[in-house]
């Protein structure tokens, strides 16, 4: 369609071009230097240039990027650059910027104040960026395209989808006749129609109300407060304006403070697992701990614990090396397999080297055995072996303290630990570890503080007619697959039974409130 000119003002502009002929280059040159302005080009009227004229159909012209040097630019290391000269509540399809906006804080759905930053717009002038968040267009078709890296400008006039940048995310859009198609892989998105040189796109009337926001504002006397407060979480800022002693402000739903985040971003919690309603040998949890580097007297430096998830039963291995793990797993697997006539179906450890070698995993494949790791620095996910070596290291610092021995000591005390563990029934369980893995009886009427002062009778073979009959140990723990007990000789009168010898006997009288070591000094290293 050609829009009809007014005829006079039609030949009021040939008149000027035929008369004024012979001075429009004179005053073209003579431009810069003052001279009276000519007449317009657009309207014919006299008094300004046709650049400024107030008719000209393209001067509604509403965005565009500019670059430094006054050329365009879809993208670059330039600041953000928008132009726009309406105020308007819809969402207009924009291909000459680079960065998508949006005039109201309440259509985004989530959003995170920004400081210091600006928009350049398309007249050269700096806009403040108030945030940026993210931004769900709802069509009239029904579908819904959420909008990233929203930057709020409320000094703009409207709200801008910039078309290249849905274009990365996938995203076709279509002109043809006065229409904009969008459509992704193939499927129709939504539509819309040219409105005054633009395209609106047509959206649902819910896009267009405003969300309930809950969270910190994005102007800047709370944040100034916020900083006076010396970065208080967004609650108590809440607070202190309910009681009047700060200005009140409104709060934006999931805003952050860039700050607090760097600051003080703590890790992810974890969830309590539900209760498993596990056969014994169904789950079992490794772990290796390791003393501070502390060698025992036989040079053991780890322990390492297997526990079943349905009995929560422990064994401890003690480890020179962290290659001994498979070693100590197939004695492990061998001995409750057979004991119990089941098969461990699954092996939940951290991800030490010891349990990633590639024999480990060859030796669970071999005999169908799933093993499962735990994510990297998340030794949550491998709680029940974690909370066991807290439990077994707490109780061998109470052990060495009470009975007055040397550190060198401590993988005595651990065994000892986790064979009194085994005996004690968990919470909400009226049945023992032992009773439950044994099928047995408990009974704990052979039990003796470990450290303390023992009377160990001499070996009837090593007995004198003249001499004493006992030698004093320290008590240090009880036989493995046996009923005796472990000793430490610390006094002895027989030749053949030299002090720092362990023994094993049953044959002793135990003094549980005498600990012959605790005055006396150390001499381990």
């Amino acid at each position: 369609m050609v829009q009809k000119k007014n005829p006079h003002a039609s030949h009021n502009n040939k008149k000027v071009k035929l008369d004024v002929k012979p001075k429009a280059t004179t005053n073209f040159k003579k431009k810069g230097k003052g001279k009276a302005k000519g007449d317009c080009f657009v309207c014919g009227k006299s008094g300004h240039w046709a650049k400024d004229c107030p008719e000209r159909k393209d001067r509604k012209s509403a965005n565009m990027v500019i670059s430094e040097g006054g050329g365009t630019s879809g993208y670059g290391k330039l600041l953000p650059t928008v132009l726009s000269v309406f105020h308007s509540p819809d969402w207009w399809v924009d291909t000459g910027a680079n960065i998508h906006v949006c005039v109201d804080v309440s259509l985004f759905s989530s959003y995170q104040v920004g400081r210091g930053s600006s928009l350049l717009m398309g007249n050269g002038s700096l806009a403040a960026v108030h945030g940026v968040g993210t931004v769900d267009l709802k069509f009239t078709s029904g579908k819904t395209v959420q909008l990233k890296n929203m930057q709020h400008v409320s000094s703009i006039k409207k709200n801008l989808v910039i078309g290249s940048l849905l274009c990365r995310e996938g995203f076709r859009l279509v002109f043809e006749s006065n229409k904009c198609v969008v459509s992704k892989y193939g499927t129709f998105v939504g539509k819309g129609y040219d409105s005054g040189g633009l395209f609106r796109f047509s959206l649902d009337d819910m896009c267009n109300n405003h969300n309930v926001v809950n969270h910190i504002s994005e102007n800047d006397e709370s944040n100034v407060w916020h900083s006076r407060l010396c970065h208080v979480n967004f609650g108590c800022m809440t607070r202190l304006a309910n009681m009047s002693l700060v200005p009140k402000f409104t709060l934006v739903k999931d805003s952050k403070c860039h700050t607090c985040v760097q600051s003080k971003q703590p890790r992810k919690p974890h969830k309590a697992s539900e209760a498993r309603n596990l056969a014994p040998l169904e789950l079992v949890h490794s772990d290796l701990c390791e003393m501070n580097g502390v060698l025992t007297k036989g040079g053991k430096k780890y322990f390492m614990t297997l526990i079943d998830d349905c009995t929560r039963v422990c064994y401890v291995y003690l480890l020179k090396t962290k290659d001994e793990a498979l070693h100590y797993f197939k004695t492990y697997k061998t001995e409750v397999e057979n004991q119990l006539e089941r098969k461990i179906k699954r092996l939940r450890s951290d991800r030490g080297g010891e349990y990633f070698s590639n024999e480990f995993t060859s030796f669970c494949e071999e005999f169908g055995i799933i093993h499962e790791r735990t994510p990297p620095y998340s030794p949550q996910s491998n709680g029940v072996a974690e909370r066991k070596n807290r439990t077994l290291t707490e109780m061998v610092n109470a052990m060495l303290d009470t009975a007055g021995l040397s550190k060198e000591w401590w993988g005595e005390a651990v065994l000892t630990a986790c064979h009194v563990l085994n005996k004690i029934p968990m919470k909400h369980k009226e049945m023992t570890l032992f009773e439950e893995w044994e099928r047995k009886k408990l009974n704990l009427s052979y039990l003796r503080t470990w450290g303390c002062l023992a009377k160990v009778n001499v070996p009837i073979a090593k007995k004198r007619k003249l001499g004493p009959n006992t030698i004093d140990c320290v008590f240090l723990g009880y036989a493995i697959h046996s009923v005796g007990y472990r000793f430490l000789i610390v006094n002895s009168g027989v030749p053949d039974m030299r002090v720092g010898t362990i023994i094993e006997s049953r044959d002793a009288t135990f003094f549980d409130n005498e600990f012959l070591m605790k005055h006396t000094p150390s001499t381990s290293s």
